[in-house]
């Protein structure tokens, strides 16, 4: 199976939650891919969202009309659990290059290792 991912969402972009932790500590920028109400849910504090699909359809333009900072050094793209982070990680690869990194495991093994969730990706008091 991890050959599979391998292939299809690169290798060497995924970052395990607590490298993801370090990175953002570094200054990374994380961007949620999720639908909206799914990142309402719970997301990482500080996250910008911006779905999948507004990605593959204006590529980096989706990121400036969200206000991202697409100059950061690291450009964190989480989901649920990983897949259309992934998918968004190709998507954006040209542009970003090796800036572009995907949370293996999504927000599910970020909040099953205990690290923190928001509504909204509201950033923890």
């Amino acid at each position: 199976m991890n050959f599979i991912k391998s292939l299809l969402f690169g290798s060497g972009h995924d970052l395990a939650p607590d490298e993801a932790m370090q990175a953002i500590h570094d200054g990374a920028l994380v961007v949620d891919v999720r639908e909206p109400l799914e990142f309402a849910d719970g997301a990482i504090p500080g996250a910008i969202n911006v779905p999948l699909g507004r990605i593959q359809h204006e590529g980096l333009a989706a990121l400036h009309k969200a206000g991202v900072d697409i100059d950061a050094p690291v450009l964190l793209l989480v989901c649920r659990s990983g897949a259309r982070s992934g998918s968004a990680c190709l998507s954006l690869r040209g542009a970003l290059g090796e800036r572009a990194k995907n949370l293996a495991g999504g927000v599910n093994a970020w909040g099953s290792r205990g690290l923190p969730l928001t509504p909204d990706g509201t950033p923890a008091a």
